[in-house]
């Protein structure tokens, strides 16, 4: 049952709950970038001091590669509960921002870590990673001004409903 609950939250639920809350926040690169380089820095200082505990620690590679990521991965899942319930939807813009450009920093640094010891070429895994996929497309589409089709879930129908 967890293996499935796992790969259903990480391959689908979160993907679409990045790309959603990407898509819907309008974009302003000139207000956002304060916060994204202050997310950047601390990411990467968390990097640096992960990589510094290969040599401090001196742990096994294949322990080095599961463990380098615990110094700098955040739970964006708490990060979106917190966001939303102190700012609203205004919380949850912010913070769907600072994901969308903290997803794609943190899991290429895990992915080239994790790859390295592993059978597959790291390039190929960030293709495929579905964090990164969604946060790109996402931030992407945000850009582009495009935004998602407003459907009410009690009778399905779009953009106009008659329960609203």
């Amino acid at each position: 049952f967890w293996d499935g609950l796992e790969k259903l939250i990480y391959y689908i639920l979160f993907p679409a709950l990045l790309f959603r809350s990407l898509v819907r926040t309008p974009i302003d690169l000139y207000t956002a970038t304060p916060l994204v380089l202050a997310g950047a820095a601390t990411l990467i200082i968390g990097m640096i001091l992960s990589y510094l505990a290969k040599w401090i620690f001196k742990p096994r590679e294949r322990l080095f590669a599961s463990c380098f990521q615990c110094g700098f991965r955040f739970n964006t899942y708490v990060g979106f509960a917190v966001a939303g319930s102190l700012n609203g939807q205004q919380g949850i813009a912010g913070i769907a921002l600072l994901a969308g450009a903290m997803i794609p920093l943190a899991n290429v640094a895990s992915v080239w870590v994790l790859a390295r010891h592993g059978e597959s070429h790291w390039l190929k895994e960030l293709a495929r990673n579905p964090l990164i996929i969604a946060t790109v497309t996402g931030v992407l589409a945000s850009l582009a001004g495009t935004s998602p089709p407003i459907i009410c879930w009690k009778c399905w129908q779009a953009p106009r409903c008659p329960w609203a």
